[in-house]
């Protein structure tokens, strides 16, 4: 597993003139050029991969209590189809197609008890045809966690999770994007979620895959 930080997504390139105010987000370019999206101006950047089967990238956001663990995030993660990949845990994963991945998340992480804010939906961006779910349900929370937790009914403190998923298939696989938020939080940057999503253009057929053709190569919204 490889894991990079990058210090910022853009970094500013010189100080801002006295009341200028620095653009709401940045284009960002992933490592493997086979991507490109609008994401929040200045947020940090984790990057994971095994080898080009899989990768992930995590943007992450300034301290807010009202998220699990303090900190807002989107992801984007790159399937390649029927790919096994090693989850932190040890255990394996495997997906065939974007309905694939939807059925095995919401029946593994999300269980019987979830509700569906927005059910599963196709959402056609720019040419690129998108599943979209939002899922809402009580994940555990680790030993010690403080921010964006909330108490049941019962009195068992849990994670009030609040996701969004956005996942666009190409020949070789898929690209899942997705926001994490708690119930509490998800207004903050539903909006900037929409903003990376809106802007996703896929460059390549995954990391090591090969260029994509017109129109999935079209200009981001800026």
């Amino acid at each position: 597993m490889k894991r990079t930080l990058a210090a910022a997504v853009l970094a500013l390139g010189g100080l801002f003139a006295i009341g200028c105010q620095p653009p709401s987000h940045s284009l960002y370019t992933s490592p493997n050029r086979d991507f490109q999206c609008n994401v929040p101006w200045a947020w940090n950047v984790m990057y994971d991969s095994e080898g080009t089967h899989f990768t992930n990238l995590t943007f992450i956001g300034p301290f807010e209590s009202e998220f699990y663990l303090g900190a807002p995030s989107f992801s984007v993660r790159w399937y390649t189809r029927y790919a096994t990949h090693r989850l932190r845990d040890g255990m394996l994963e495997m997906y065939g197609s974007p309905e694939d991945f939807t059925n095995q998340t919401l029946d593994a992480v999300y269980g019987k008890e979830r509700r569906m804010d927005r059910p599963v939906q196709d959402l056609a961006v720019e040419g690129r045809r998108f599943k979209y779910f939002v899922v809402v349900s009580a994940g555990p929370v680790q030993p010690g966690a403080r921010w964006g937790t909330a108490v049941d009914g019962a009195g068992k403190v849990i994670n009030p999770r609040k996701h969004a998923y956005a996942i666009l298939p190409t020949p070789s696989g898929f690209y899942v994007l997705t926001y994490p938020a708690t119930r509490q939080a998800y207004a903050k940057y539903e909006t900037q979620f929409a903003a990376l999503v809106n802007s996703f253009v896929p460059l390549k057929d995954g990391p090591g895959g090969a260029p994509l053709s017109p129109p999935s190569r079209s200009k981001p919204a800026q």
